[in-house]
């Protein structure tokens, strides 16, 4: 089966400092297909169980709209993962982290010491993350081309870290137990806390939303449809409306033109042209003058 990584990318509005608290896009953490970087050490749970808590961790703040992206903010996830007992998935307060306090916020969750983590204050960051997961004894770093560079080697709770960024592997090949291996896709969150991650575009399409969502895919996709559909006090949706995904979308008429509202009566506040693509954040979708 393909591998997938979870991770922290950047606010609502594309940049790493300020913003709104929580997850405003939809898109400031996603899920997607292992992709090669300038990663130089993986970090491996020798445990497998810690391993799989770790990638569980993630998969849980992938789905929780609640925790969003700021540089500036990277510690208050914190106290909010202790108090939820280092669920992500159930933290019910807006608030922020980064890429790097986030893996280490999953470390803690898999089993890592507090105090090794976070230190003097602040959380790890990828500068000092591989020597403070190291510190613990619970991990081995590898940081040989041999794996960091072949994603199919990549395990279930790996961390890989680059100068600049670090992610979370949350499906793919299985932790060993034992000798045993196999695949196994970490999921967290309720059927309709996935449904919503999946409308937020967060899960990709096709063969990367199946494996993100594994087992659950079925009845996910069900409940997807159903918010899509805007069945009445459908949960995820603001008003029982059809919802549109977030997703980058690509202009197939001539001449795209874009309104302040739905209404073919205004001036134009901007337009597109043929094969331009267009960056959508989720919405309810909107009927007027016949048109939706």
């Amino acid at each position: 089966m393909a591998t997938y990584i979870g991770q922290a990318s950047c606010d609502e509005r594309g940049k790493y400092i300020g913003g709104q608290a929580g997850n405003q896009s939809g898109t400031e953490f996603n899920t997607r297909a292992a992709y090669l970087y300038n990663w130089h050490t993986l970090i491996r749970f020798n445990d497998a169980n810690m391993a799989r808590r770790c990638g569980q961790a993630m998969a849980g703040a992938v789905a929780n709209m609640n925790i969003g992206y700021d540089h500036e903010e990277r510690n208050t996830i914190l106290p909010l993962a202790h108090a939820a007992g280092w669920n992500l998935a159930a933290i019910t307060q807006a608030r922020e982290c980064d890429c790097s306090s986030l893996a280490g916020v999953c470390g803690i969750a898999a089993g890592a010491p507090e105090s090794a983590i976070h230190q003097g204050g602040n959380l790890c960051y990828t500068g000092n993350i591989a020597s403070r997961f190291k510190a613990t004894g619970l991990v081995t770093n590898y940081t040989s081309d041999d794996y960091v560079k072949p994603t199919a080697k990549w395990q279930v709770g790996d961390i890989l870290v680059s100068n600049t960024h670090a992610v979370v592997v949350v499906a793919g090949p299985a932790p060993s137990v034992s000798g045993s291996a196999g695949n196994t896709v970490v999921v967290a969150g309720d059927i309709d806390e996935l449904a919503r991650t999946v409308i937020a575009g967060r899960c990709g399409t096709g063969d990367a939303r199946r494996a993100t969502l594994g087992d659950k895919y079925v009845t996910v996709q069900a409940r997807v449809n159903e918010m899509l559909q805007g069945k009445p006090n459908a949960s995820g949706t603001s008003t029982g409306n059809a919802r549109i995904i977030a997703e980058t979308y690509k202009v197939v008429a001539s001449k795209l033109y874009v309104s302040s509202t739905p209404s073919r009566k205004l001036d134009a506040v901007a337009s597109y042209s043929y094969d331009e693509r267009i960056n959508s954040i989720a919405a309810d979708a909107v009927e007027a003058e016949g048109y939706v």
